[in-house]
């Protein structure tokens, strides 16, 4: 167990908590949004160790189950939101649905490509996607505190990023999928 790894499990546990509070109530937003930040910090945390020594020996460093789960823990807890989001009508069911869709996909071809032994880097175009996809939902949600002037122009944009996000994020699953079919496993 590495400090990283223990970080992504407490985030897996507590999605339930969170996404039930969005779900009750969409202006709970800041908590989900310190929720999805904390992301970032157990990658930090584990590639602290890569130059520091004595912080590998504490637990602080990659591992093989820290690089499963800390995506497979991401693609539940967007999942999660996702649906509370469609459920409560803070994100359009259209883009929601396409968005899971996506997800699922990438997440296959992922399986189908280790399955082989080909192991495939995220791309730029992969990462930027899902940036862009999971900002416009946080938008959405922001836009739920907005005064009602704001939030007619505000969603629209969010909504308009996130289509575009998941297009995006579409292709680079057709990417991944077609650069594994063409790799030959090591």
């Amino acid at each position: 167990m590495t400090v990283p790894n223990g970080l992504t499990l407490a985030r897996l546990v507590m999605t339930p908590w969170v996404v039930k509070r969005l779900h009750d109530n969409p202006r709970t937003w800041p908590t989900a949004a310190a929720f999805a930040f904390s992301d970032n910090f157990d990658g930090i945390l584990a590639r602290a160790g890569n130059t520091r020594p004595r912080l590998a020996r504490l637990g602080f460093r990659t591992s093989e189950f820290g690089r499963k789960a800390d995506p497979l823990t991401d693609k539940i807890f967007t999942a999660a939101v996702v649906s509370a989001g469609m459920h409560n009508g803070v994100i359009p069911v259209g883009l929601g649905a396409a968005s899971l869709v996506q997800k699922a996909a990438a997440s296959a071809v992922t399986l189908w490509n280790e399955s082989r032994g080909v192991e495939m880097e995220v791309t730029t175009v992969g990462k930027r996607a899902e940036f862009a996809t999971n900002m416009a939902y946080g938008v959405m949600f922001i836009a739920t505190s907005l005064p009602p002037g704001q939030r007619q122009w505000v969603r629209p944009v969010a909504i308009a990023a996130g289509g575009a996000g998941v297009v995006a994020a579409s292709y680079a699953a057709y990417t991944y999928f077609r650069d594994g079919r063409s790799s030959i496993p090591a």
